[in-house]
C-alpha cells in the first residue's frame, strides 16, 4: 500500500453578520446567539479569520491527500455563515487537496437549518462519493488506499438545552450497504459526534448521539479501522470501551487556547498522527506532538 496523508480540521464555528426572521427569534437560535453574544462564548474564538488563513496557506505550501471536516462550521447555522465558512476553508479552490465534509450541530441548529440544505450546497464539491441510491448521506471516497466514509449524525433541534445528535436506522442500514460494497485497505469513518468523552465515560445527556450504540454496532460488522470526529474542542485518543478500533477528536481548529488542526500519515494499518497547534503572535501553526497508532487490520 501507498502512504497518504490526511488533513483533519473541525469545529471552526464561523460567524458573520446574517439575515433574522421571525422564526429565528422563535427558535433555538436566540438562546445560541445569547450564549454567543452575551454569555461570552464568542470571546473563545477571536482569531478565526487569521487562523483559516494561516491554515489555507498550509494547505497550499504542504499539500495533502484529502482534508476531512468533521462539522460545526458556523455558530448559529445561518446560510451566510455556512458560505463565508466554506470560503474560508478554501472549500471551491482549484489549489487546494480535495476534501470531505460532514456538518455539525451547529450548522444543523434548527429543523429550518437541517431542512434548508445549505450546508450541503456550500460544501458540494466536498460531498463527492460513493452511496447508496440518491440518499446524500453516508458517503464514502476512496483515498490511495484508504475509504473515507462520511456518516452524518446531525439533526435540528427545537429545545435550547438540545445538542443531542441521530444517525437514524434509515442511514445506519444504508451504511450498511455501503460498508459491504467497498473493497479492502482502511476504512476510516467521519462523523461529527463522538463515541465518548476523552476519559472513556459516554456524552451526557443533551450532548450526545441519541443511536451511538447502534453506529458502533454498525461499524464494527463494516470492518471501521479508525473513527474520526469532532464535537468536544479539546483533542484526544482513546480505544473506547467496547470498540476494537481507535478514535480520533481532532479538536477545535479556531478555539483560543486549544487550536489546531491533525494530520495523519496512513501507511497501510500504521497511523503518524502530527498536531499543529496555532501561535497568535506569530499568526502560524506549527508541529506539535506526535504519535503513532496501529490499527486494527480487517
Amino acid at each position: 500500500m501507498n502512504a497518504i496523508r490526511l488533513v483533519h480540521i473541525s469545529d471552526v464555528h464561523v460567524t458573520t453578520r446574517s439575515r433574522w426572521r421571525m422564526r429565528d427569534v422563535f427558535s433555538k437560535r436566540l438562546t445560541s446567539w445569547v450564549n454567543l453574544r452575551v454569555r461570552g462564548r464568542a470571546r473563545h474564538f477571536p482569531h478565526t479569520g487569521p487562523q483559516l488563513a494561516a491554515l489555507q496557506r498550509d494547505l497550499v505550501c504542504r499539500p495533502a491527500d484529502a482534508i476531512v471536516f468533521s462539522g460545526d462550521s458556523t455558530a448559529l447555522g445561518f446560510r451566510e455563515e455556512i458560505e463565508s465558512a466554506a470560503d474560508q476553508l478554501g472549500v471551491r479552490r482549484d489549489d487546494l487537496p480535495p476534501g470531505l465534509a460532514v456538518p455539525g450541530n451547529h450548522d444543523y441548529l434548527t429543523p429550518a437549518a437541517e431542512r434548508s440544505g445549505h450546508f450541503e450546497v456550500a460544501f458540494a464539491p466536498w460531498q463527492h462519493g460513493e452511496r447508496i441510491d440518491e440518499h446524500r448521506y453516508p458517503f464514502a471516497r476512496k483515498v490511495g488506499p484508504a475509504w473515507l466514509v462520511a456518516v452524518n449524525s446531525c439533526v435540528g433541534n427545537v429545545l435550547p438545552q438540545d445538542a443531542r445528535g441521530r444517525v437514524g436506522a434509515a442511514q445506519l442500514g444504508r451504511l450498511e450497504r455501503l460498508l459491504a460494497t467497498l473493497d479492502g485497505g482502511p476504512r476510516i469513518l467521519v462523523t461529527h459526534y463522538p463515541i465518548c468523552r476523552a476519559d472513556g465515560t459516554p456524552e451526557r445527556r443533551f450532548h450526545a448521539l441519541r443511536d451511538v450504540a447502534e453506529l458502533v454496532r454498525v461499524a464494527e460488522a463494516g470492518k471501521v479501522s479508525l473513527w474520526l470526529h469532532g464535537h468536544r474542542h479539546d483533542h484526544y485518543t482513546l480505544t473506547p470501551p467496547g470498540c476494537s478500533f481507535p478514535v480520533i477528536c481532532a479538536g477545535s481548529t479556531t478555539q483560543h487556547g486549544s487550536e489546531g488542526y491533525f494530520e495523519y500519515v496512513l501507511d497501510g494499518f500504521q497511523l503518524e498522527a502530527i498536531s499543529h497547534r496555532y501561535d497568535p503572535a506569530a499568526a502560524k501553526f506549527s508541529v506539535g506532538r506526535k504519535f503513532t497508532l496501529e490499527l486494527p487490520e480487517r
